[in-house]
């Protein structure tokens, strides 16, 4: 419709033009030259229009400085408009006229006036004329106002439409869809790109893209050096139609593969920070955009950016009430599994298949606190990892190290650009790695490792869910060793009892010992174990009773003081060895040992011997082995002093029998020779004596007592 509008334009105007005795061609403006669009002259019109239809003005800073009207000669414009010189040249015309066209004070165009008679060109004259290009300029002006104002209402409508579209959309791949055919009607069918940027994660994630033959989305990528990330960061809108790797690396812009040869963003901004932008390139043709095209995208920008921060609000609070509920259902799983193979394999297949992770792993700490070895993993790589004891020193340079040496969670975005990260073969497509400790208080237990094919795949409320994952497995994990501890315990217990119930029925104390040190190597799972008694001096240990050993033990005897066992008599302590190398006490008995722990036996504070089990790993016992061979201790030492008793009680009883019997046998002696020879017999047999021989002697009395006899 304005093509149509300016020919009428032209005609009216050239119309005009041709009642006069004046050349006069009409020139509009098209991009950076002045180009002939209407000519009329008293003369021979067919070379005229020959001659003008070779000539377009170059726009130039005179020619753009016309304000009202110009009359000058030819020689006065040869460096200035050098293609006016030559046209007024060729028709002969010795001085010309300029009268401008403008459209709200912006030059249009302009018309030529060529002078044929001399004199006839003055200034009433061109006034005349340029009273009437004022009224055409006038309309000019009114008309594109009224078009601009119509293709406004046009656009405002493809807006609501859009809009309406929008607001019915609950996903992004709608709202994206829906800005493209936007941007398609208003600006044309070009590549297209909605990008959101994350500023918590300092990342861009690409929904859609359009490069003209389909539809696609790119993985997220950091904020970078890029022109998007550019675009981004400085929130401003951006045009380059000419030279383009050669403009965005002015911008300081890094460029990866073949730029387009058109490119335009425009930031999407809310609350003055960038949440996305949108972005449209011509990837063959220079000069495809302008300035009227960069309006027209910033306008769909800021219409549509609300939408696009409601749709992307929806979708982040989508998922994380599906966290919270894949938390809520994983914890609820873990908490009522009291096996702990059971309980780590439910909660690396929920939190991996839940969560749509590439690999979701357990490392626990082993006893020493060296190592977080694998315990739990999913897929085939998890189970080639359990099987070859896939472990990682704590405090390692890896992420599980890191997580497990320092008790802080530890989130690498891109592992392509992390030192921390240790590569696996067997997870080759692992791009974000998060480490998440597991602990009690200050305890560390382990480590829960996910990875994901996707990089910056944690957000803050990725973190925070996991952490939850995190502490409910460590409350589970906890659970699970006081269960199996308590259940341990009462085993131990049972066999105590056991122990020390066969040990109390034992016909002697021999058999009573022998009964306890093979009981307690079933209880300690084949841990060598011995009993040691005291003699009745205090001075030196015996051993009584062995399992595990040679026989030759039985002749070791331990000085009290002396070792480790020694040591415990003399301080009546108990004393546990976690590495035998390390312990200047320990005497060595089996080469093997590594680790050694040895009890008193005590009975109303008085030292009987010592209990002592060793093992060939290093830290084998622990407080609650400690515990339980301080019970079992305590009781045999009742059973040792008992027996004791008993001995006591049974020579007594031997010796009284013997005094009766000596005593019967002498009162049955009839003079005083058979008395002694039947006494001295009895007491050579009582004391196992070769000989014995009984004195009798008589004093004589007191001379003084005699003399007065």
């Amino acid at each position: 419709m304005a093509d149509l509008f300016l020919s009428s334009l032209y005609k009216d105007l050239s119309n005009t033009l041709s009642n006069t005795s004046f050349i006069s061609i009409i020139f509009i403006k098209e991009g950076e030259i002045y180009t002939a669009k209407s000519l009329s002259s008293p003369r021979d019109e067919d070379k005229l229009k020959y001659l003008s239809s070779q000539t377009n003005v170059t726009k130039t800073k005179k020619l753009e400085e016309i304000e009202k009207f110009t009359i000058d000669k030819v020689e006065n414009i040869q460096k200035t408009i050098p293609e006016l010189a030559q046209l007024a040249g060729e028709l002969a015309c010795k001085k010309f006229a300029l009268i401008p066209i403008r459209d709200d004070n912006n030059l249009f165009g302009f018309v030529w006036l060529g002078e044929i008679e001399d004199g006839t060109l003055n200034n009433p004259i061109v006034n005349s004329f340029t009273s009437i290009v004022a009224i055409v300029s006038n309309s000019l002006s009114l008309e594109r106002k009224f078009i601009f104002a119509k293709e406004q209402i046009k656009e405002f409508e493809r807006l609501l439409e859009i809009q309406q579209v929008i607001e019915s959309t609950s996903d992004m791949y709608s709202v994206s869809a829906a800005i493209h055919e936007l941007t398609r009607q208003h600006i044309g069918d070009f590549a297209f790109i909605l990008a959101l940027y994350d500023d918590k994660t300092q990342s861009i994630r690409i929904p859609y893209i359009y490069d003209e033959e389909n539809i696609k989305s790119i993985e997220t990528f950091p904020l970078g050096e890029g022109i998007t990330s550019i675009l981004i960061r400085t929130q401003q809108p951006i045009i380059i139609t000419k030279d383009t790797e050669k403009r965005m690396l002015e911008l300081g812009a890094k460029i990866v593969g073949s730029p387009a040869a058109s490119w335009m963003g425009v930031p999407l901004v809310v609350n003055n920070q960038a949440i996305g932008a949108i972005i449209v390139q011509d990837l063959q043709h220079e000069e495809a955009f302008d300035n009227n095209d960069l309006n027209k995208l910033a306008l769909i920008a800021e219409r549509t950016t609300p939408f696009v921060q409601r749709v992307r609000a929806h979708e982040d609070l989508l998922v994380h009430l599906s966290q919270v509920q894949t938390a809520s259902e994983i914890a609820r799983d873990i908490s009522i599994a009291l096996n702990l193979d059971e309980l780590l394999q439910k909660a690396v297949q929920l939190i991996r298949n839940q969560f749509n992770y590439y690999h979701a792993a357990v490392f626990l700490i082993d006893p020493s606190g060296e190592y977080a070895i694998i315990r739990e993993a999913t897929g085939d790589a998890g189970s080639q990892m359990k099987r070859e004891g896939h472990k990682l020193a704590v405090g390692s340079k890896s992420i599980v190290g890191y997580a497990s040496g320092k008790g802080e969670a530890l989130i690498v975005g891109d592992v392509t650009k992390d030192a921390t990260h240790r590569p696996n073969s067997l997870l080759p497509d692992t791009r974000a790695e998060a480490g998440i400790p597991i602990k009690i208080g200050e305890r560390i237990l382990g480590v829960l490792d996910i990875q994901s094919t996707i990089p910056f795949a944690f957000g803050p409320e990725h973190i925070r869910t996991l952490q939850t994952l995190a502490d409910q497995l460590a409350i589970a994990l906890n659970n699970s060793e006081l269960l199996a501890e308590t259940q341990e315990h009462l085993s131990q217990l049972r066999l105590l009892y056991h122990i020390t119930t066969s040990a109390a029925s034992g016909t002697n104390l021999e058999e009573a010992l022998l009964s306890a040190v093979k009981g307690l190597q079933v209880t300690l799972g084949g841990d060598r174990v011995l009993i040691m008694l005291s003699d009745t001096d205090r001075e030196n240990l015996f051993i009584k009773a062995w399992v595990g050993y040679s026989d030759e033990v039985a002749n070791i005897v331990t000085p009290f003081g002396s070792g480790v066992t020694g040591w415990v008599a003399a301080h009546k302590k108990s004393l546990r060895i976690d590495d035998v190398r390390q312990e200047t006490r320990y005497l060595e008995i089996s080469p093997n040992t590594r680790s050694e722990m040895a009890v008193p036996l005590i009975f109303r504070n008085e030292i009987l011997g010592v209990l002592n089990v060793e093992s060939e790993q290093v830290s084998a016992y622990n407080d609650s082995d400690e515990e339980m061979l301080g019970t079992m201790a305590g009781s045999l030492a009742a059973v040792i002093a008992n027996a004791h008793l008993v001995e006591q009680i049974r020579k007594q009883v031997e010796r009284e029998r013997m005094l009766h019997e000596v005593s019967s046998k002498i009162r049955r002696s009839t003079d005083i020779q058979a008395i002694l020879t039947t006494t001295t017999r009895e007491l050579s047999r009582i004391t196992g004596a070769k000989r014995a021989h009984i004195e009798i002697g008589i004093e004589p009395p007191p001379k003084e007592e005699t003399t007065k006899r």
